[in-house]
């Protein structure tokens, strides 16, 4: 059923995007960007439409911004003139005047800055979570001690090797043996927390010593990806 009504959608969609076109002389972008409220729903409908476009234009404009955002490129004053320039791509493809459809312009350069700022978020969290944790790195060891003195800011650690990491939910004497497929990104996560938010980060961490209901407060650490479960 689904694959039939996959084999319809291609033959038909293109027919309803040429009709519509004629009678509201608006393309399928700017049927979106107008009609749908601002947020995930207008971000989304211009992704999908953008993703099943057969316009070759189009086509190659995607796997640009695909290969912008991938290689982490997209950002700083690079992302300004990204935007543009895909923005110029799209009026001169769909035929639309600048001028005329201001707030198209608008909304639509926001929906590109959405959907391809966050395709580069995924892959810098890629990477990050691909770093395997280096005893032997001093910023990553500064991160790791700085994870304790937020954590135990009137308790001081005496030696980085030491039981006392168990505290705070590692298994052993020497936290490096616990990352896992998180690699740093799990510390950076439970960095993030304990400095952001002392005060939940505090609770959850004495919550984790309940004798009957405790847990490992660094669980994130020992995550690993989907494919490794």
């Amino acid at each position: 059923m689904y694959s039939l009504w996959l084999y319809i959608s291609y033959y038909i969609r293109p027919f309803i995007k040429w009709f519509l076109r004629k009678t509201t002389g608006l393309c399928e972008l700017q049927r979106i960007c107008y009609g749908e409220e601002h947020g995930a729903s207008r971000i989304k409908g211009v992704e999908e439409s953008l993703g099943l476009s057969k316009s070759p234009q189009i086509k190659l404009l995607v796997n640009h911004l695909n290969d912008i955002s991938d290689n982490k490129r997209f950002a700083g004053a690079n992302e300004r003139d990204i935007l543009q320039g895909a923005t110029r791509t799209v009026l001169l493809v769909k035929q639309i005047n600048p001028q005329v459809h201001v707030q198209f312009v608008r909304s639509f350069s926001r929906c590109i800055e959405q959907i391809w700022g966050y395709r580069q978020l995924i892959a810098e969290v890629e990477t990050l979570r691909t770093v395997s944790y280096d005893s032997d790195n001093i910023e990553h060891e500064q991160k790791l001690l700085e994870l304790w003195e937020h954590l135990n800011p009137n308790d001081p650690l005496n030696m980085r090797i030491s039981k006392r990491w168990q505290e705070i939910g590692f298994q052993g004497d020497d936290p490096k043996t616990d990352f896992r497929g998180m690699g740093l990104l799990g510390l950076e996560n439970l960095l993030y927390f304990a400095k952001e938010f002392k005060g939940p980060a505090t609770h959850v961490l004495s919550h984790s010593h309940h004798p009957n209901y405790g847990y490992e407060f660094a669980i994130t650490f020992k995550v690993n990806k989907p494919s490794d479960a």
